[in-house]
């Protein structure tokens, strides 16, 4: 292998407790390339990430180099910035309480002699210079919680580039899409084409395949712990192709609405007049085994739909289940939730799961005043349902003591569904539920909204995927500025709904 490569990685592995987890992992991506690593939740993405960042230590006898230079081993987390490796992680790492200049220079402040103190004019330049190389204009001395979307991604990446000579070395965007909205995509991947453009390179870790056929050049896919393809060119692949690389097999998804058939019954829930956030006065009725999604463009409402019913943000309106009426001018989450509404929300780290808890703890507390005692809260009916949830979601690891924050960001997904559908709602209302799994637990995600129809719940579900609304929809309503436009009802393919969206709007899908 040639060490003029950008980064190369030479058979790295990682052994925890006696399991091999990463076997000789191989990678190169050259000067000015977008490379992409694509494979399942447990694939080995996330340690080969990890170890390239120093977080894990690596087994002997792996190697990485950065423009040709090996790097110590153990990797010093703290020097790779100046060995020429960056990250930008899920969450973009801001602060947004602190300034622009704090956020992209802390750690690496400029300091005046002799007292110590930190330089802000210096600071302040060296901020304005990565800005003027990606070609924005934001006022070093705002707080970034004023910032637009755009403008946050842009702060990420300066603190990125800082003190780097322009074209070298290798910035990685592990999952960093995630915490972007839609309408600053562009200007993300922009980005990320003029870092290639300069020379540096470019690694991308994704889940969403389109994105990768969007802007990599190359991609690298794990499964299993090894490196199956390594330096694959996109132009030869499209999703079909790339699906197969990363599961084994083509990974279509079941039409889960049609082998999966639920029984219509009474009752069920009926929302009048919903108004909050975009939502101007939506009206429906979803009926007990009945899945009802709602989609359109990014202006259209759809984000604030969930989260109003689900008594995340204030609205006006009612939600009338089986008979009992909820105000949502004065709802809240757990108002909701004894009214029989199960809410899982997009953001699973921020609003749906405590991270920092096991498995069985997350599981277990929305359901202990009602199964627990006042002076104790139980043990045998825990494990006993934990245990359920991770046979039936196939959570890996079945542990039931494994921090929720260890897992994958899959099977974190499971356990949010599988600890709302515990309780049996009587509404169940999701949010993008797939959003950023892998094409793995995609389908456990919607096998498991579908069985919630099965079971006798009400379903809504609020996606901008077409394909996951064909897959387990009796209905889709298509939304336009803040209003039901158009009703589908099955049998509909995604070109329909597709064709339900422009034809409601002069945007569409993007």
């Amino acid at each position: 292998m040639s060490t003029t490569a950008r980064l190369e990685v030479r058979g790295l592995s990682k052994t925890f407790a006696g399991v091999t987890v990463l076997a000789d992992a191989q990678l190169v991506i050259e000067p000015g390339e977008v490379h992409a690593l694509v494979g399942q939740n447990g694939s080995g993405k996330s340690t080969l990430i990890k170890l390239i960042s120093g977080v894990y230590r690596a087994d002997p006898g792996g190697e990485v180099f950065v423009d040709g230079h090996r790097i110590g081993t153990p990797i010093n987390p703290g020097g790779l910035h100046e060995q020429g490796l960056a990250f930008v992680h899920q969450d973009l790492g801001l602060v947004n309480d602190l300034s622009v200049r704090e956020n992209v220079r802390v750690g690496r402040h400029a300091t005046r002699p002799f007292t110590g103190w930190i330089d802000k004019v210096r600071d302040t330049e060296a901020v304005q210079q990565a800005f003027d190389f990606l070609g924005v204009q934001i006022d070093p001395h705002a707080k970034v919680a004023t910032l637009k979307p755009s403008e946050r991604v842009a702060v990420a990446v300066a603190r990125a580039l800082q003190e780097r000579t322009p074209g070298s070395g290798v910035v990685v965007f592990d999952e960093s899409s995630r915490a972007i909205p839609h309408e600053a995509l562009d200007d993300f991947y922009g980005m990320i084409r003029l870092l290639a453009d300069q020379g540096t390179a470019v690694l991308i870790v994704s889940h969403d395949l389109r994105e990768v056929l969007r802007i990599a050049d190359r991609v690298t896919a794990l499964r299993n712990g090894s490196v199956v393809e390594m330096g694959v060119p996109t132009a030869e692949l499209d999703e079909a192709a790339l699906t197969r690389l990363v599961l084994g097999h083509n990974g279509e998804l079941d039409d889960y609405a049609s082998s999966m058939p639920a029984t219509v019954g009474d009752g069920g829930v009926e929302l009048r007049d919903l108004s909050g956030g975009r939502i101007r006065g939506v009206s429906a009725q979803i009926r007990r085994g009945e899945v009802v999604g709602f989609t359109g463009t990014v202006d259209s409402g759809l984000s604030s739909l969930a989260p109003l019913i689900g008594g995340a943000i204030q609205g006006q309106g009612q939600a009338v289940v089986d008979g009992r009426t909820l105000d949502l001018g004065s709802s809240s989450p757990s108002a909701a939730l004894r009214a029989g509404i199960a809410y899982i929300p997009q953001d699973r780290h921020g609003e749906g799961l405590a991270t920092e808890l096991t498995v069985e703890e997350n599981v277990t507390i929305p359901h202990l005043r009602m199964k627990g005692r006042p002076w104790r809260s139980g043990g045998r009916w825990q494990r006993s349902e934990t245990n359920a949830v991770l046979a039936g979601f196939d959570v890996r690891p079945h542990d039931p003591r494994a921090v929720v924050a260890t897992l994958s960001g899959g099977n974190q997904q499971k356990v949010l569904m599988g600890k709302w559908l515990l309780g049996g709602p009587s509404l169940l209302v999701l949010d993008d539920p797939t959003q950023a799994v892998d094409v793995g637990a995609r389908g456990s995600v919607l096998r498991a909204t579908r069985q919630a129809a099965v079971d006798g719940a009400a379903v809504v579900l609020c996606s901008s995927e077409p394909d996951d609304l064909v897959s387990v929809c009796d209905r889709v309503l298509v939304l336009n500025e803040g209003e039901v436009a158009v009703e589908l009802v099955r049998p509909f393919t995604a070109e329909d709904i597709l064709a339900a969206v422009f034809g409601a709007t002069d945007g569409g899908l993007e």
